[in-house]
């Protein structure tokens, strides 16, 4: 059953995940280490994306950057080297998905206000794959609007939204596992006897109704029953205003989609928002439905904007995501 939504944060995102994030080197880097300063903690960028609520990208060059600076961390932390690179292979590489980005589309200008060249593919990214949230300390991407002020403010936010997400669906699947696991038990227990479920349905609704003839019974039942229904109730208005919270929160920083998004931007776009790899068929019939305004793109149109694409990788030979998964690097 799916849950009310609030306003959506990502017009293309129809389930999950429900905020695409993009991540700058800073703050990894102070993640992993204050993480391992905190044995047992867990950052804000592994809470949000615990449950594929977020998906978070990052550029090429951050992975470069990441095994140059843990080194300097190590200096300034009582972690070792060798424990904060494992934790950061552990933890966060299998979260993360590395992109190329090319420099096909024309010159956009927000980009073109980022001064430092080495944050220049980060917010080429966001802009390939906006409506999207930036999370970086870096002044060169806070100055052209990329990344928020407080970008752990921001984190936050998002934590909110997967919790406050994730606890209506615990409490949607806790009010619903109880009916189907009786349904479950008298199937099974139709089968060894040979009995129709339906009778013992019967059955078991009668005696329900032999022991609640009695006034008393009847009232005390009711009672537990409203008390667990107001609790839950309770409980899940909570959890919805929280993930209202966030999700009004991240609105304030939130990059906007373009205007006019070229080929190459509604593929991104929609391969960003999938957890799983798509055929060429499948990136091509999602666009038509996302971009039904956009200008036409045949099937084979799609098919040579991802072999020409340096952001889009091919698995499972005839399927694509956006960017790839990395595995620890070899000393």
């Amino acid at each position: 059953m799916p849950l009310a939504r609030p306003r959506s944060l990502d017009p293309y995102s129809s389930n999950t995940p429900h905020l695409v994030a993009i991540v700058d080197t800073n703050v990894l880097l102070t993640s992993i280490d204050n993480d391992c300063r905190n044995a047992g903690r867990r950052s804000r960028l592994l809470l949000m994306s615990d449950c594929g609520d977020v998906v978070l990208y990052a550029a090429d060059h951050v992975l470069d950057e990441l095994y140059e600076h843990l080194p300097r961390i190590a200096k300034s932390s009582p972690v070792p080297l060798d424990t904060l690179r494992a934790y950061f292979e552990a933890e966060y590489l299998p979260v993360l998905r590395f992109v190329t980005v090319s420099e096909t589309d024309a010159p956009d200008p927000q980009v073109l206000a980022i001064t430092d060249p080495d944050d220049v593919p980060t917010g080429r990214l966001a802009k390939l794959i906006a409506p999207c949230v930036v999370f970086s300390d870096d002044i060169h991407l806070k100055r052209p609007g990329f990344a928020p002020k407080r970008w752990l403010d921001m984190a936050k936010a998002a934590v909110d939204v997967t919790d406050g997400h994730q606890g209506q669906v615990a409490l949607m699947n806790a009010a619903v596992l109880p009916v189907r696991g009786v349904a479950g038990l008298l199937s099974f227990a139709g089968r060894k006897a040979n009995v129709s479920p339906w009778i013992l349905g019967g059955l078991v609704l009668g005696a329900g109704a032999l022991l609640l003839q009695k006034p008393e019974r009847r009232k005390a039942a009711a009672e537990v029953a409203n008390k667990i229904f107001e609790g839950v109730s309770y409980e899940f208005a909570e959890a919805m205003a929280k993930e209202q919270r966030g999700v009004e929160q991240l609105r304030k920083v939130v990059l906007g989609a373009p205007s006019q998004p070229t080929l190459r931007q509604r593929i991104a776009i929609v391969l960003a928002r999938q957890n799983e790899p798509l055929l060429a068929a499948e990136v091509h019939d999602l666009i038509q439905a996302r971009f039904p305004e956009g200008p036409g793109a045949s099937i084979k149109d799609v098919r040579c904007a991802l072999d020409e694409g340096t952001e889009f990788v091919r698995v499972q030979r005839y399927r694509w995501q956006l960017g790839r998964e990395v595995a620890p690097r070899v000393l």
